[in-house]
């Protein structure tokens, strides 16, 4: 007998309660995610109610291999959820702050108050399921003209086991002339099977300029979804760098908000989904005043058994004039019976702009592999190369300490 959208509506409410450890979790009239929503046509989520999860009463062991130890850096390590400060490095520096928001609330009340539940928690059901089982995540403030950019801070995130939920929430709040560079970084446990469910809001005021590269480093059987969501003040920068170096069920939705005229945004991004892996890639970058710049690339590899996702969707307002927007998504399918579905976006209500989008999906120049090989190269070394020059474009931005670990994790999986 085929379930009636009651008894759905009954165990979607049941996992819900469950993985945020509330007992009646406000949703404000949002439905969980299925088939028939136009943006999660391709992306399945029904199976996460099959599994029983919830948040972690204390956090597990931290990851033996920590990300880029060498690389001098302040450090935010979060476990399940919860803040490792024996392992953490945040400052207090020429007025900045580098800590968790919890403790920041607590010392600045007055400095948070206007960031509410998360500017995609009144619009999907995910984001409201963050807000409601919201964790301790990164806070980052830099006042205005401060410039710590020199020196990166890295926020790691990790799940340490099986049935766990995370619901961090992480902010950056970048006051005029501020600059920073931010590395959010993603891991998960062999034994992980719960969710990461994380949120990252960041306000980036007028001259500031803000980068931030996400790597996601996920062993295990976790599902990962994200909630970005950036808003840029006139004459400000932004540069965002997506590598989705492991994954085994993710979902990232990046929406980036140019309020001010002359805003620049970049933003890049990677992904390879291997069997039995599924990565969902949604972007959106509102150009709502005038004279504002955005440039969007995103590369994927699928290998057999991989499915992948990208949606990428560029808004031009009315009266945002002489807009100058560039999306471009390119896909190689590596092997028989790996997926990728594409769909880019342009929405213009403007008149004097320059916007473009391009599109491919294809299978590797089988010429170039044989032009390799007669060369004396063997074929795997062939296809690994052909790999790393594709990818290298859309991860060139990233520092190169985790360039080469991104780099790595794609090329291994290339075999003769």
């Amino acid at each position: 007998m085929l379930a009636t959208k009651e008894d759905r509506g009954v165990k979607v409410a049941a996992w819900a309660a469950e993985a945020t450890g509330r007992t009646n979790p406000d949703f404000a009239g949002l439905t969980f995610p299925t088939s028939r929503d136009e943006r999660w046509r391709y992306t399945r989520a029904s199976n996460m109610l099959g599994r029983a999860m919830h948040p972690a009463t204390a956090p597990g062991s931290a990851p033996a291999q920590r990300p880029l130890p060498n690389l001098d850096a302040h450090r935010l390590v979060f476990v399940d959820g919860h803040f490792m400060a024996a392992l953490s490095t945040g400052v207090t520096l020429d007025g900045a702050y580098i800590g968790t928001w919890g403790e920041s609330i607590k010392a600045n009340p007055g400095l948070l108050k206007t960031w509410g539940r998360g500017a995609f928690a009144d619009k999907e059901w995910f984001a409201a399921l963050q807000a409601e089982g919201s964790q301790d995540g990164a806070c980052i403030y830099v006042p205005k003209g401060v410039d710590i950019s020199s020196k990166p801070i890295v926020v790691e995130h990790h799940l340490s086991g099986a049935g766990i939920a995370a619901h961090p929430r992480n902010i950056v709040c970048l006051e005029a002339g501020a600059k920073a560079e931010v590395l959010l970084w993603t891991s998960a446990s062999a034994e992980a099977d719960g969710l990461m469910n994380l949120a990252f809001d960041a306000r980036v005021d007028e001259k500031a300029e803000l980068k931030l590269e996400f790597v996601q480093d996920e062993a295990g059987q976790s599902a990962h979804v994200s909630h970005l969501h950036l808003t840029q003040a006139a004459d400000s920068k932004i540069e965002v760098h997506t590598a989705t170096a492991r994954a085994h069920w993710l979902r990232n939705d990046l929406h980036i908000e140019q309020i001010g005229e002359r805003a620049n945004a970049t933003f890049h991004g990677c992904f390879a989904p291997g069997d039995g892996q599924f990565t969902d890639h949604h972007t959106r970058i509102d150009h709502a005043m005038p004279d504002g710049t955005s440039s969007e690339l995103y590369k994927g590899l699928a290998f057999k058994g991989g499915k992948a996702v990208f949606n990428g969707k560029i808004k031009v307002h009315q009266d945002a004039q002489r807009i100058e927007a560039f999306q471009k998504n390119s896909n190689i399918l590596l092997e028989r019976g790996a997926t990728i579905y594409a769909k880019p976006e342009l929405e213009i209500y403007a008149d004097d702009v320059r916007c473009s989008h391009g599109c491919t999906t294809g299978q590797f120049d089988e010429e170039a592999v044989f032009y390799l090989r007669s060369r004396g190269m063997p074929e795997a070394a062939a296809r690994r190369l052909l790999t790393q020059a594709f990818m290298a474009e859309s991860i060139v931005g990233l520092r190169p300490e985790a360039r080469e670990h991104v780099e790595a994790l794609f090329l291994e999986r290339i075999h003769a």
